[in-house]
């Protein structure tokens, strides 16, 4: 009895685990690696969430239409071991950022940010991906 219940549990986790990872989509099937844009705009919004933070913020274009962006990134523990803190010790909501990344291959506005860069001058690369794909 006390192995039915232990070769139970074990495919419990088997199943549970091939869900997530068969949930998790890939970069390039939403991305197009091989565009890298940079947007300069407003912070509007942060969601600092698992397993993509999501930055927002408008982007104004020249001939004064103004469309909001969303920038994904990579998960919280990845920005704090890039320097970033959550709150305005690291961004603050209205101040301007530039945002490098991927594309979207819809054509909406999202990239998948690869840097940030700040009104400072400073620029702080994100991207732990692949090497030399699009970066």
């Amino acid at each position: 009895m006390k192995f039915k219940i232990g070769g139970a549990a074990v495919l419990c986790a088997m199943f549970l685990w091939a869900g997530s990872v068969s949930a998790h989509h890939a970069l390039q099937a939403q991305f197009d690696t091989e565009n890298v844009l940079e947007l300069e705009g407003t912070l509007s919004r942060i969601e600092w969430i698992n397993p993509h933070a999501y930055f927002w913020f408008d982007v104004t274009d020249g001939s004064g239409e103004t469309k909001q962006w969303g920038a994904e990134t990579v998960g919280p523990n990845a920005l704090r071991s890039a320097g970033f803190l959550r709150g305005p010790a690291s961004f603050r909501i209205g101040e301007t950022y530039t945002f490098e990344g991927f594309a979207a291959r819809d054509g909406g506005e999202r990239i998948f940010t690869t840097a940030i860069a700040f009104a400072d001058g400073r620029r702080i690369e994100i991207w732990i991906g692949e090497e030399g794909a699009g970066a």
